[in-house]
């Protein structure tokens, strides 16, 4: 048996039988897991989830109905009447009041542990549990609850050290006849029934080791499913002094404190978690693996209810999926293995036959040939193997004569490629040619003709430096017929001078695209000199020049108009520019001065009914209080009116009237001042009457523009309140386009208001109210490195909002680039404002900014210009 080798084809095919035939199954069995496993991780989610709603349902059902029952059962006139009575009197209706507490404690026998009649000093006066009777509970929520808020009242679960018992207890307020709270209805609750709760909706999953928990705010197990005796347990140990706390109010049992917790650091982190994420993978207990639970938050009470099932229930068809997946891995590899080494040793055999016939023939026996009988793609290789192996002999045999021919035409194309490197300048490229010409071909000399077309001549433009020449001219006309240039330049062919006796001569035109560019004059004092070999080498000389000559001046004329075109379009771009810039500057200024009529007439219109209406609040002030003195006089002169006069009066409320006729005016003045400022804001914000530059208060600016803008900042439903922060610095004056510079602070304030909106839209409404948005204002006078340099002063506008990517950033400023919705934003806003900052007063508008960390904008101005 031969040894096995990775390399040899046997192996191969091997190999790639294997592949081709398990690498699917692997990757549809790998694919196929994984999808099934997100698709029961998802279903188990989903049914998690719905199970814990539903846990959480009933329990809220349950305190709901309860505090439904207190408060109807508070409003019993039987009570009402007894907490109405003197002590001694309520001894009459005291035997009633107690049936009637005890009837209403048999409804649910198993779970109410008492029910309590709380006087308004908090003192139990009647108790189905009658060691309580005469005990004072002023000091508990559920008697101080339902006497501050006038509502029932359900407690959390509170644990008694006394009798070891935890109770639930639901209160309501008990009023009398006229409506006054005079005590208080208690309903005490064994708070096993949340347990019980809890365990008969463990078995809504269908599927074993399923179960609820319930949790308080502390994340302590209230109820427990599966495992009680984890009730009143915490997920993770508190801090001591929070456990004291919730000793002392009886949240908690007076146990050690590894009684008192378990340490399940995942479990309290999806706890945290599970008002953004309900879905979470932790164990719930020190021994148990991973399980997926889903958490619901009650809407009567900050607890939670958590739906448990370990993974291994809800992913053991995976499990199976898998033993099956590989046991039919095993089957066919071990099919594929054998079909493979079969295959492989028909095909090997043939094939190892071709290669040794290869190797002989590439070793140097050009007359080794495989011999292969078969029409198979092998047979056929043998037979293309040997005709390559024909063609190859013969190829040899005419590659050394194609040599010597070669060899004789290589000083042809070394010239044409050393000629090759100057083609964009026809000065240096003459010179080049002739050099190579002279030097190559051992020639005495060699010199070119250009022709000038307005004076019919050939011109001697370079020449190879020898002097010792035959005959030529250094200016020849076309017309002269002794020149045999002159006469190759008029037939446009190549003359050539070869006589046994004289000199050699050889006259090539340049001919470029038909066109005559001059001509080509080698010359040497031995005769014969030329063959025709050289002849057609001169002649490819000759058309390579004129080439090269033509592109040489192409190339001029294409740079000089490439330069003329550049120019042009730099100069069409700038005009463009300063255009968009004017019109853009034009629309905007043109809607801000129609704003600023607007604003104006409104304001004007306004402050007339306005000052009309605030000055005349404080005359109706005095004429009230002087029509009050009269009735003052009135009652004090005349106690006893008459009847009809005494019920005038109890049904006006006349007291009330006065006092809060009083608040109305106080109301009315205070409104009219804030429409006045208003007013004034609106006004100084269009700063009509100041369109030339003179120097203003830049705080006076900023503050009416946020009055203006205080409708887009203030609390709304829907609209979270956004927080402005003013750190003014002591300002001079500054010398300014007034209404223009408002306009810039009324698109950065604009633009970070639009960008805390659009924050808040993608945040949670606890996520706002712990970090709700922000824009601060600091002004100070300007600085060069630690010293004050009052020559300008600096505004930054800082928000807290989604921040600016750097690309943004680049193009902040470019008019018409808007990141905003379509009918939202135009993209002038900051384009004006870096004009009328950068241009119009010459100072500085820059941006700095990252996403998720918000933006500030540094507006740097001098307070002359």
């Amino acid at each position: 048996m031969k040894p096995f080798h990775l390399s040899t084809l046997r192996s191969k095919l091997i190999f790639s039988f294997l592949g081709v035939a398990l690498l699917p199954l692997l990757v549809l069995a790998s694919w196929n897991q994984r999808t099934t496993q997100q698709a029961l991780t998802k279903n188990a989610n989903q049914t998690l989830f719905a199970a814990a709603s539903q846990t959480a349902l009933s329990i809220d059902a349950f305190i709901t109905s309860n505090m439904d029952a207190v408060r109807v059962e508070a409003q019993l006139p039987v009570l009402g009447k007894y907490l109405s009575l003197t002590v001694k009197e309520r001894q009459r209706i005291t035997a009633e009041v107690e049936a009637t507490l005890l009837s209403l404690s048999r409804k649910d026998t198993l779970n109410i542990s008492s029910y309590a009649l709380l006087d308004d000093r908090g003192r139990d006066v009647i108790d189905t549990f009658t060691p309580d009777i005469g005990k004072d509970k002023s000091d508990r929520d559920y008697f101080r609850e339902p006497l501050k808020t006038g509502l029932p009242y359900v407690s959390p679960i509170t644990y008694s050290p006394t009798n070891n018992t935890a109770s639930l207890y639901f209160s309501s307020p008990v009023r009398n006849a006229s409506g006054k709270t005079i005590g208080v209805l208690r309903i005490r609750y064994n708070a096993a029934v949340v347990q019980r709760l809890v365990t008969q909706n463990s078995d809504i999953i269908a599927g074993r080791d399923s179960f609820a928990i319930l949790l308080d705010e502390n994340h302590i197990r209230l109820a427990h499913g599966n495992a009680p005796e984890l009730t009143f347990k915490s997920v993770t140990p508190l801090p001591p002094a929070q456990v004291k706390a919730l000793q002392a109010a009886g949240r908690l049992p007076h146990r050690s404190m590894a009684d008192l917790s378990t340490n399940l650091p995942a479990f309290e982190r999806g706890l945290a978690n599970a008002t953004k994420t309900p879905f979470f993978t932790t164990p719930v207990d020190a021994t148990s693996k991973l399980d997926s639970a889903a958490a619901v938050k009650l809407k009567t009470q900050t607890w939670f209810v958590v739906f448990v099932q370990p993974q291994a229930v809800f992913l053991a068809p995976i499990e199976a999926q898998i033993r099956d997946t590989l046991l039919l891995a095993l089957i066919i590899a071990g099919a594929v293995v054998i079909t493979a080494v079969t295959t492989g040793q028909l095909l090997a055999k043939p094939l190892i036959y071709l290669t040794d016939s290869v190797s002989e023939f590439t070793a140097g026996n050009l007359a080794a040939r495989a011999y292969i009988k078969s029409k198979d793609e092998i047979g056929l290789l043998a037979f293309s193997f040997n005709k390559m192996a024909e063609q190859v002999g013969k190829l040899l045999q005419g590659l050394e004569e194609r040599t010597r021919e070669l060899e004789a035409s290589q000083r042809v194309t070394v010239a044409v490629s050393e000629l090759s490197r100057s083609l964009l300048d026809s000065e240096l490229l003459l010179r080049e040619a002739i050099a190579l010409m002279k030097n190559r071909f051992g020639l005495d000399y060699v010199q070119i003709y250009l022709l000038d077309k307005s004076t019919h001549q050939l011109l001697a433009r370079v020449d190879s430096g020898n002097h010792d020449r035959i005959g030529q001219d250094l200016i020849i006309s076309l017309d002269c017929d002794r020149s045999v240039v002159a006469r190759a330049a008029r037939n446009y062919e190549t003359i050539w001078l070869n006589d046994s006796d004289a000199a050699s001569v050889v006259a090539v035109p340049l001919i470029a695209r038909g066109t005559l560019l001059g001509v080509l004059n080698i010359e040497d004092k031995r005769s014969d000199r030329f063959s025709q070999t050289d002849l057609e080498t001169f002649n490819t000389l000759a058309g390579q020049i004129a080439t090269a000559l033509e592109n040489a001046r192409l190339f001029e004329e294409i740079q000089k108009a490439e330069a003329q075109y550049r120019d042009k379009a730099k100069e069409l771009e700038q005009t463009l520019h300063e255009l968009q810039q004017t019109q853009s500057q034009l629309i905007q200024t043109e809607k801000m001065s129609s704003l600023g009529h607007l604003v104006a007439g409104v304001a004007h219109e306004i402050n007339n009914p306005v000052n009309f209406i605030y000055g005349n609040v404080t005359p109706a002030n005095q004429y009230l209080e002087e029509l009050l003195d009269l009735v003052h006089l009135y009652q004090r002169h005349y106690p006893t009116p008459s009847f009809e006069i005494q019920e005038h009066i109890e049904n006006i409320e006349l007291d009330f009237l006065a006092e809060d006729f009083q608040k109305i005016l106080s109301s009315m003045k205070l409104g009219a001042e804030r429409i006045r400022q208003i007013v004034l804001s609106l006004r100084n914000f269009s700063r009509l009457d100041e369109a030339q530059m003179k120097a203003v208060d830049i705080h006076e600016g900023i503050d009416n523009t946020l009055v203006i803008l205080q409708n887009q900042l203030k609390h709304k439903p829907g609209h979270p309140e956004i927080l402005v922060i003013k750190e003014y610095g002591n300002l001079p004056l500054v010398e300014c386009y007034a209404g223009q510079l408002n306009q810039v602070f009324m698109n950065l304030l604009t633009n970070a208001i639009d960008a805390i909106d659009d924050y808040n839209n993608k945040r949670l409404p606890e996520e706002i109210k712990h970090n709700p948005g922000k824009i601060c204002i600091h002004t100070r006078v300007g600085t060069r490195g630690q010293v004050p340099h009052p020559q300008f002063v600096e505004i930054r506008i800082i928000d807290n909002g989604l921040g600016i990517t750097p690309e943004v950033q680049q193009r902040l400023f470019d008019p018409f680039f808007t990141t905003k919705k379509i009918g939202k934003g135009t993209g002038l806003g900051l384009a004006i404002s870096y004009q009328i900052v950068v241009d119009k007063h010459g100072g500085k508008l820059q941006c700095i900014s990252a996403p998720g960390k918000g933006a500030e904008f540094i507006i740097q101005i001098p307070t002359k210009i």
